[in-house]
Formats: C-alpha cells, structure tokens, sequence
C-alpha cells in the first residue's frame, strides 16, 4: 500500500550538518559522565526523520567505516537524498522512504540512534514509537540524540504559533497561509507598539525572529498540525517508563550551573541537589529555555555526576577563543578575558592557561592532545620567565581545561579528525564539499558544520580533488573568470582586473591566501595514504 504524501513532500525541509549530533560528539560528552561509547569510527548510525540526509550523509562521508542508515516519510526528500548519495558513490549510507512507525526490529541494533528536529513535530503515538526504537534498538552502551521544542519558553513562542496557525488556516495556498500569517504578526505588533508592555516586547522579540528565519522553517515550525513542546522533567520521565535516561545535553556547557551568576548557581545547587533531572529543569527556568537536544541511553548504564579533572586525559582540545587584547599580560596578578566568536567567554589568571589559550587559538581548528598541549604549556611558560610547577602543572592546567569546556570556551573529541591546516602541494577537499560548491555557496566542512562562501572561495573549492597542484589551479581559477563565473578586485581600490597578465600575477598570491582560509575553515581533507 503507497505510504501517503506528507506536508514535507509539498514543502521540503532541506537537511544539513547538525555538528551536535555527530557520533564522535556524542562520545565525548559521554566520558565526560564515564560512559565509554562504540567506536565513531565503526559505528551503526539510525537517522529517524533524516529528510534529504544533509546530516547523515556528511557523517557517512567523515566515517567510511561506520554504516549508516536514514529514514524519512517523505518520498520527496528521500529522492533527493538518493541523488546526493549516487553522485557521491557512498557505500555506506542507505535511505528508506518509510514511516517511523513502521520501523521494526529486523533492522538490528544501532551505537547511535540520532532524530533532529522530528520529536516536537509528530503525533503521541510516534513519540511513543521513538523512544521504542530506543530502547529496543540501541546497543547495550549506545547513546540516542533527540531534539525537541520545550517549555517555559514555548509558552511565549506558543503565542505567536498559535496567532499564525488561526490567520493560516483560513486559506489553502501554503504561500498565502504563511504570507498572511506573518501579517498578522506583523500587525499585532505594530498595533500594541509604543505601550512597552511584556506583551509587546514579546511580540517585537518573536517578529524578530520570525525575520531571520526561512519559509520552509516557519512553514513546519509554526503551521503545521504538531508541534507539542513539553517540560524537561517530563521527558525524562517519558524516557524512565522506557528503560531509558537522561545522559546529557548536546552542549554540555548548559547543564552546568558555574555558567550563572555566583548567587543563582548557589540557589540552583540547592534546589536541585543530588538529582540531575530536578536540576536541569530549574535551569530550563531560569533560562526560560525553547529547545533542547537530549543524549540518552539505556537506565542500566551507570553515570558518574562528579567530573574530575583527570577526565581531560587523552582528549584533544581546540578552541577559537581570543584574549580581550592584543598583548597577553602573562602576569598572574593580570586578568585576561578570552572570547569565542560564538560569544562564549572565559577569564583567567594562571600564565599557564594564558599560555595554553594561546596555543589552542594558533592551531585552531585542529585540536591539540591534552599531553601534547601541557608539554608545550611549559616549554613556553619557562621561555617567557613564568614556569610552572612540574609537581602540580598537569592536575592544575587539567582542571583550567575542563573549566573551559564548561563555559563552552573549549572543544574536544576523543578521536582524530579528517581535516589539515597545512596546505599540501595538491590540496583537496571532501567530494560533498566539491559537489555542493557547484552547486551554490554553502558547503559541509570536515567539523560537521556549514560553511558560507563568497565566489572566489567556492570557485576554488571546486577544483579541490588533489589532483592540481597550485599553478594548475592558478589555470583553473583563469578559466573561471574567463567564463565571466568570477571576477578579481585590487586590493587598493577594490576595482575590477581586466588585463589578462595582471589576474594571472594577482591570483598566484590571492590563491595561496584562499586555501589558507579554507583550512582555517576545517576544509582541507587529510591526505590519503
């Protein structure tokens, strides 16, 4: 019997890299609480709703060892995922045009179950199946990643969805449902303007934010039949009655309390002492939290809640956070704050972490074994006349690390990464990369992430498949703005070259600089052996 079309077959949901959701993610948050995950590298993978596989695909390329396999209700995206995986000749990966509820056990056991953007969107009975396929399908040490909207902050959002969906359902026409329903937002807002109530800040805050979002987003987050948000606690409770728990959040730096001001982290401690659950939903109150993405696994594993710093041990470690300023006092009395450009931040005092920050920022985004980092922490702590104390140093800069991890300052994996910063004498990219260059200007890197172009970097981009050597490039790039598919500026003036001879002497120096941001972009694939 044909499965029946879906409001994802009419407006696709078009799928990309979820980074959080990633194997080798899920694998270190999970030591963090001294769970021990299967091997990224050679691991099953279940994607439940997994759309076009813009994010399962990207795991299949980064793990050729693992098997991975999506399913999604909608023929439409399953199609088009299809497309990418033929182009892209991947082994690997399989995508079914199926329905969640019809999943079964023959499938077997997966390390990792991942669901994105699916558990607030679907009926009772398929949140029931979900959390099924969880517990009778995940291996005995395996982690599942799920999403979903919640509350307290839904209850705002929940407003304006409701607003829209009683403007939407009053015409057919899925672009004039949605025209009309951001109207009407538009219009309650305008009308209550200049009475600067919380109401009318909230409706500002939310058109804001409808603003920045796409069509196909607004149209399945806010005007579609589900979407049934729910409270932390009770998802957890959900997760007991199916022999499942509570692991951790995606972004751990969120379940710590230390990221609050000192009095509320205080509070919080009390008020949720010895029970995680209790604690991370008085959190989800205070930050009056919209969404989460919970890690989960089987309730007969056994978590430890206290981390200690020796956890750090055999991790590796990056981090894009600069100092406040230029000069780095390494001074112990001076304070230096150091900032992502995500926005998270991180003071310190210790010439040993000043010194380490620095370091991770030069390699970033390769990361850094925790051994290797403290071997060289020392080396130029000593250099600059502040050496550390060889009998405490690596108990001390392991606590400053995983300090760091808390405030989201500082990244780490378990396991190598498939990426360079070095650029070879025939560079390359993935062939996801290659392909989605050519087809506009944003790309899958090697971190999991997705990454905005301009046209000079797409261009060259697409001639990345370690076959060209830089001259060769050089040509490439020649063709390419021969065809009119990109032009050169000078850097004085920003005017455009014309003359042949002048792009050829420009683009040698301009190329270099182009695969050297690239790398800084985590897309340099690794040379093969």
């Amino acid at each position: 019997m044909p499965q029946r079309q879906t409001a994802y077959d009419t407006i696709p949901y078009p799928s990309n890299p979820f980074r959080h959701s990633r194997p080798e993610r899920l694998a270190a948050v999970a030591k963090l609480f001294g769970m021990h995950a299967p091997a990224p590298e050679t691991c099953r993978v279940l994607e439940l709703g997994c759309s076009m596989g813009g994010n399962l695909i990207v795991i299949a390329q980064d793990h050729p060892g693992a098997r991975c396999l999506g399913i999604d209700a909608s023929s439409r995206q399953i199609a088009e995922g299809w497309k990418t995986v033929d182009a892209l000749g991947l082994k690997n990966i399989q995508l079914r045009h199926q329905d969640i509820l019809d999943v079964r056990d023959e499938l077997g056991q997966f390390d990792y179950i991942i669901s994105h953007g699916v558990f607030s969107w679907v009926p009772p009975a398929v949140q029931d199946k979900m959390l099924e396929i969880c517990k009778r399908m995940l291996a005995p040490n395996g982690i599942a990643y799920i999403s979903y909207n919640t509350y307290p902050g839904w209850h705002i959002r929940g407003i304006v969805r409701d607003m829209m969906l009683y403007r939407g359902m009053q015409f057919s026409d899925p672009d004039a449902r949605l025209a009309q329903a951001k109207s009407l937002v538009e219009f309650v807002a305008k009308a209550s303007r200049g009475s600067d109530t919380p109401y009318q800040r909230l409706l500002q805050s939310e058109l804001e934010h409808i603003g920045r979002m796409e069509d196909y987003y607004l149209h399945h987050e806010h005007l579609e039949e589900n979407n049934q948000p729910l409270y932390f606690h009770e998802f957890a409770g959900r997760l007991a009655v199916n022999g499942l728990q509570y692991l951790g959040d995606a972004e751990f730096s969120t379940m710590v309390s230390s990221n609050f001001s000192p009095e509320v982290a205080a509070t919080l401690n009390q008020l949720g002492a010895h029970d995680i659950v209790q604690m991370e939903q008085y959190m989800d109150y205070v930050r009056c939290r919209y969404f989460r993405k919970s890690l989960i696994c089987h309730s007969g594993v056994r978590l430890n809640r206290v981390i200690n710093p020796s956890v750090v041990s055999g991790m590796l470690l990056a981090s894009d956070a600069d100092p406040a300023a230029a000069e780095v006092p390494l001074e112990r009395e001076a304070s230096v704050s150091f900032r992502t450009p995500g926005g998270a931040s991180i003071t310190c005092r210790s010439p040993l972490t000043k010194t380490a920050l620095r370091i991770l920022r030069r390699e970033w985004p390769m990361p850094v074994a925790f051994e290797d980092l403290l071997a060289r922490t020392k080396t130029e702590s000593a250099a600059t006349g502040h050496p550390a104390d060889d009998a405490t140093a690596d108990e001390f800069l392991a606590g400053e690390m995983l300090t760091g991890i808390a405030a989201n300052v500082i990244d780490w994996r378990l396991t190598p990464v498939p990426f360079t910063t070095s650029v070879g004498a025939r560079p390359a990219t993935s062939p996801l990369a290659r392909l989605q260059a050519g087809q506009g200007y944003k790309v899958s890197n090697l971190r999991g992430e997705l990454v905005t172009l301009d046209e000079i970097h797409r261009q060259t981009l697409r001639q990345l498949d370690g076959s060209r050597n830089l001259e060769q490039l050089v040509e490439a790039l020649m063709d390419s703005m021969r065809r009119g598919e990109m032009v050169l500026h000078r850097d004085v003036d920003k005017s455009v070259v014309t003359d042949e001879a002048e792009k050829r002497a420009l683009l040698g120096p301009a190329l270099q600089k182009v695969l050297e941001n690239l790398a800084r972009k985590a897309l340099l694939a690794v040379p093969s052996a």
